[in-house]
């Protein structure tokens, strides 16, 4: 629950270890289980965002997000509205508008298929072009691969050219384990593959309890490990529509069971030594074991003390 950004582009995120990619025919959120409001702060007081959800029938209809300067001015609003084909969201209407008067709007286009998602597409105002995103599973149902195909442009030689952008990520279940091969390269207005530009990244996500404990990331530059523990508590994100819109939520902790506790980040840039920070993660909870609030923690060690500064507090309303 780091960015409530995360949850206007994509309804919210879940996990659910390799049970997953059922996704129980549709849209269902329970009432008093997604916040209805999630205000977010600096541990000043000061405010970083509102987001507002209107919910009706189990199914999130619109939302409102307003992001804040450092003095509390209005820095820029996104609004989004959603559509559905039965139980499923069809298509996702965002306008996003900033305080210096410009305005910003796309669309998100999502198909189904024995309900399971296919493809989104994103189209930004009146562009010809769009970026698609297509999913394929393995036989048992388990997401086997997301392919990522953006447009942009190249220059060379004076001229200038329609390229595409591509990410495609592999993915293998074991166990409780889910690795993710990832490879980036661009294609030429013939679609065929440019030479010189590929970049591979390998992800490790391991599971515990629905709760994601660990993730790996390793390139030949580097390698990051993420640590986390959870409490016994209810996740408000857990929900099935978010597990639609994005069947690769189990890269995130948005999506885990329960909500995180610590964070321990581990990086190692080639032959430097590793930087480790740590993050600690305190809150209060409704009756029905929802949190009311959450505060992140940065945690340190001055002179031998350990100590936490306040970084964020989330405030929810269900």
């Amino acid at each position: 629950m780091k960015k409530i950004m995360a949850s206007l582009v994509a309804i919210a995120a879940l996990v659910g270890c390799s049970k997953s990619d059922d996704n129980g025919g549709g849209i269902s959120i329970s009432e008093g289980t997604y916040p209805k409001k999630v205000v977010n702060k600096f541990g000043s007081g000061s405010l970083i965002s509102e987001t507002t959800y209107n919910l009706q029938g189990g199914k999130i209809l619109s939302s409102s997000y307003t992001s804040y300067g450092l003095g509390g001015s209005v820095e820029s609003k996104i609004l989004r509205s959603i559509s559905y084909e039965g139980d499923y969201p069809k298509e996702v209407t965002y306008t996003k508008s900033r305080s210096n008067g410009e305005k910003e709007n796309f669309t998100e286009t999502h198909s189904f298929v024995d309900g399971k998602l296919k493809t989104t597409t994103r189209k930004y105002g009146t562009a010809h072009r769009a970026t698609t995103t297509t999913y394929s599973y393995h036989s048992d149902g388990k997401l086997a691969k997301v392919l990522v195909e953006s447009p942009g442009y190249a220059g060379q030689n004076g001229q200038t050219e329609e390229i595409t952008f591509v990410r495609e990520t592999d993915y293998t279940h074991t166990g409780n384990v889910i690795s993710a091969a990832e490879k980036k390269y661009t294609k030429d207005a013939q679609g065929n593959k440019r030479d010189g530009d590929t970049s591979l990244k390998t992800y490790t996500y391991t599971f515990e309890n629905e709760n994601l404990i660990k993730k790996t990331e390793i390139t030949t530059n580097h390698e990051y490990t993420t640590e986390y523990t959870y409490d016994g508590k209810n996740n408000p994100y857990l929900q099935n529509s978010s597990k639609l819109v994005k069947p690769d939520y189990f890269i995130s902790t948005e999506g885990s069971k329960n909500n995180v506790l610590t964070r321990k980040e581990t990086r190692k840039d080639n032959n430097d030594s590793p930087y480790v920070s740590e993050h600690v993660y305190e809150y209060t909870y409704a009756d029905n074991n929802y949190p009311l609030t959450q505060k992140i923690f940065y945690k340190k060690t001055e002179n031998g003390v350990e100590k936490k500064d306040l970084l964020q507090i989330f405030e929810y309303t269900y």
